[in-house]
């Protein structure tokens, strides 16, 4: 008889389940099986280990029915930035759209957030038979942990980076295309005389190769963009946007790496009371409307994650399930939007 007051102190297990139906555990694991017919076990024993575990709440070991099978129907997401901030719009959209490009195809995702790890620790985790593979977004490819990984069997598919030496299989987004078209829409709009902001620090991955882009793009219209009119964001973006609208000749439009940092400087123009878009066009990258003070939707090259997780999801279970054809890459194509943050000059 099973007791209401009684609470299990672990998970019960398949030899508790047997004990108490008074059967062996070969025929418990039978029953909770479903084998149980093939064998011809009796309906009364099949009854008995069905009401012990119930009575026990006993669930099979996934783990161990996972060794059995040699897959777990997991995948690990990694975040090679190692970090993570609240309120992180890109990352937060990111997260949710591989959790359903996961589900879609059968597989929950365990989404890693314990940074402090070693490379070699976390490469342990990834690798310990928890997941049937990776999906590892931005990874710096002299990170200690993608070598581990090369060495390993375990499928990982890159998320926003190429590997150069095109052992891992990748998504990204065609970032050549998008700058082209910021430096397409600026040039059509008849700017010439254009700034950038990019950022220092660990967490930096595309901004310095977003602006060398925007200027290679730019010198092919006919454009400069001088070493000296591209600016580090810092912290004080109304002290950054009093040195851009400093410059001579003056800057008419301005490219902020990302979007985040584009809504940062569009407040502090706002606070200088600079007209947007008649006094300084924006152009941002990656089309997110992060929460900000103002009432502006910055022009921005917009990249879908929703797909950016769908095709890498799609890829690492194509490895999963024992792909071995050529490597595969896929380039996610982008959108320029011109918001409202984009326009005057256009002078002949």
């Amino acid at each position: 008889m099973s007791n209401a007051s009684e609470k299990q102190t672990g998970r019960a297990t398949l030899i508790e389940v047997a004990t108490r139906a008074g059967v062996s555990a070969t025929t418990a694991s039978l029953v909770l099986s479903g084998k149980a017919r093939s064998r011809r076990i009796s309906a009364d024993a099949h009854s008995r280990v069905q009401l012990a575990a119930e009575e026990l709440n006993y669930a099979p070991n996934l783990l161990v029915r996972s060794l059995r099978r040699g897959r777990t129907h997991i995948v690990s997401f990694y975040n090679a930035f190692r970090t993570r901030e609240s309120h992180d719009m890109y990352m937060d959209k990111l997260s949710a759209a591989v959790e359903y490009a996961g589900g879609t195809l059968g597989y929950d995702i365990l989404v890693h957030c314990r940074f402090g790890r070693s490379p070699k620790e976390t490469y342990e985790f990834l690798n310990g038979g928890l997941a049937d593979g990776v999906l590892l977004f931005a990874p710096r490819l002299d990170d200690p942990m993608v070598a581990l990984l090369r060495r390993s069997n375990l499928p990982v598919v890159l998320l926003n980076t190429r590997d150069p030496l095109r052992e891992f299989p990748s998504v990204a987004d065609d970032g050549l295309t998008g700058i082209t078209s910021v430096a397409e829409a600026l040039v059509g709009a008849g700017h010439r005389h254009i700034a950038a902001v990019s950022s220092e620090g660990p967490t930096v991955r595309d901004g310095n190769l977003r602006i060398t882009r925007l200027k290679t793009e730019l010198g092919r219209l006919g454009v400069d963009l001088p070493d000296e009119h591209i600016f580090d964001s810092g912290k004080d973006y109304v002290e950054l946007v009093t040195r851009i609208l400093n410059t001579a000749p003056q800057t008419t439009a301005l490219f902020c790496w990302h979007d985040r940092l584009a809504y940062q400087v569009l407040e502090a123009c706002e606070i200088l009371k600079i007209s947007i878009p008649s006094r300084l066009s924006i152009v941002g990258y990656d089309g997110l409307r992060w929460p900000s003070s103002t009432s502006h939707t910055a022009a921005s090259v917009h990249v879908q994650l929703d797909l950016l997780a769908e095709r890498g999801m799609h890829l690492l279970d194509q490895y999963i399930q024992g792909y071995q054809g050529p490597l595969l890459e896929e380039s996610m194509p982008t959108l320029f939007d011109p918001g409202t943050t984009l326009r005057p000059p256009k002078q002949s």
